[in-house]
């Protein structure tokens, strides 16, 4: 039977967003290439290549960086975290985030491999950087395979360049300014990805629109600007306090040096990642002794000698290893030391009490990531306040029993003995050190 039905006069009421929410569209580009990021370790996504969970994480992380010091204690602060960004549901627990986030529009470019393996005069394979990759091989070393694993024709992991997308996020108003701290510090020292510490996945925000009115993003116009430009937003946006312990964060007295202008992100970002390895490794000649202390501390526990570069007459060995403020594991490869029983040693630290498992992993305080100002770009290079040694301390492992235990903390004796001084210039605080060689 058909029913003749008359259209209403009238139409349906429009749906308004409430008066006191903030509706952002952020849209960015990557000025380095994302690594990982995937469901396999050390593997990009092939379909979702930036996602709104890991950014709400990040987000998360960069919050407590910023705003975690106005909290008595670690429960005070985690509750403050949850009634923003939101909580598993639980009784007593504010569930949902007030914060809404959605990634659309995402954006990403070719594939680059850092690494390649190919043949040689004297082995079958061999690993080398690729020539035509824009990445530093030493930042990029996870992505290189085992010497003993290489063959030449071996389908090898990329990153990811030119990666674009816009994020959507809707917030309380009586929230702007826990929102837009961690965006900010997100934005100017994080990114997305692995191996953010290192300048992967780094952020330039391009365009901002706030309910539906463009906005100027907040950023230095020129490379004389970044320094003032970085204390005047650590104030806006950093509260003064006392932060729980082991809370990795910044502070308004933030330490942090600038290169000079490059001529784009990559540059920068390419000269950084030099200075870290000259800083790292460096030694009597290009394939000489370290003229840092670990390799010969290592020998003399083993009950060996320690090796010292000819041109040095007065040596001393300080039983340290201070590269453990850079993060662990360290690895310590040395397979010319024939009389070692082993040859590899790694600095991981001591198990918790009643444990017999190491802790791999301290995540490193240096970050280092391009800040694009205007038509060019600088190097930045940032220390965070964080822990600095492991809660148990240190331990080799391949060490013999009794012998495991290790130490990082310098004195200014040590600073100033052959061959360390050559390296930290009489700095004992490593971190400092490197950051003295920014500037060029």
């Amino acid at each position: 039977m058909n029913i003749n039905r008359k259209r209403p006069d009238i139409s349906p009421p429009e749906i308004q967003p409430k008066q006191d929410r903030v509706r952002q569209v952020r849209r960015y580009k990557l000025i380095t290439p994302l690594f990982g990021g995937g469901a396999e370790p050390q593997q990009p996504d092939e379909v979702t290549v930036v996602r709104a969970s890991e950014i709400r994480g990040l987000l998360r992380f960069w919050w407590r960086a910023t705003r975690g010091g106005q909290f008595g204690s670690l429960d005070e602060m985690r509750r403050a975290e949850e009634a923003i960004w939101g909580s598993a549901a639980a009784e007593g627990k504010p569930g949902p985030s007030e914060v809404w986030l959605e990634v659309r529009d995402f954006k990403k470019g070719q594939l680059d491999v850092p690494f390649e393996v190919v043949h040689s005069k004297r082995e079958k394979a061999v690993v080398n950087p690729r020539k035509g990759s824009v990445v530093p091989a030493y930042a990029a070393f996870p992505l290189q395979p085992k010497r003993e694993e290489a063959y030449v024709g071996m389908e090898l992991p990329g990153v990811y360049l030119d990666v674009e997308f816009t994020l959507h996020i809707t917030f309380p108003e009586k929230r702007r300014q826990d929102v837009e701290a961690a965006l900010w510090a997100w934005e100017t020292f994080g990114g997305v990805g692995a191996r953010t510490r290192r300048g992967f996945g780094a952020l330039q925000l391009v365009e901002l629109i706030e309910n539906d009115q463009n906005k100027m993003p907040n950023a230095p116009k020129t490379p004389q600007q970044v320094k003032e430009w970085i204390r005047q937003t650590l104030r806006e946006y950093v509260v003064k306090g006392n932060w729980p312990e082991h809370i990795p964060h910044l502070s308004q007295d933030l330490r942090f040096e600038c290169t000079k202008p490059q001529r784009d992100a990559l540059a920068a970002w390419q000269t950084l990642i030099g200075k870290l390895q000259q800083f790292r490794q460096q030694r009597h000649k290009k394939y000489g002794l370290s003229l840092w202390p670990e390799a010969n501390v290592i020998r003399k526990r083993m009950g060996q000698k320690p090796k010292w570069p000819p041109n040095i007459s007065s040596p001393s060995l300080v039983e340290r290893f201070p590269r453990a403020r850079f993060g662990l594991p360290i690895i310590f490869h040395m397979p010319h030391d024939k009389r070692l029983r082993s040859k590899d040693f790694t600095l991981m630290g001591s198990p918790e009490p009643d444990s017999d498992k190491p802790i791999d992993r301290l995540a490193s305080p240096l970050i280092l990531r391009p800040l694009v100002c205007g038509s060019q770009a600088v190097g930045l290079a940032v220390v965070l306040e964080a822990p600095q040694e492991p809660p148990y301390g240190l331990e080799v492992e391949g060490l013999p029993s009794g012998q495991k235990k290790v130490r990082t903390d310098l004195t200014e004796d040590d600073a100033n003995t052959e061959p360390l001084k050559r390296v930290l210039n009489g700095e004992p605080d490593v971190t400092e050190a490197f950051l003295k060689t920014i500037p060029t």
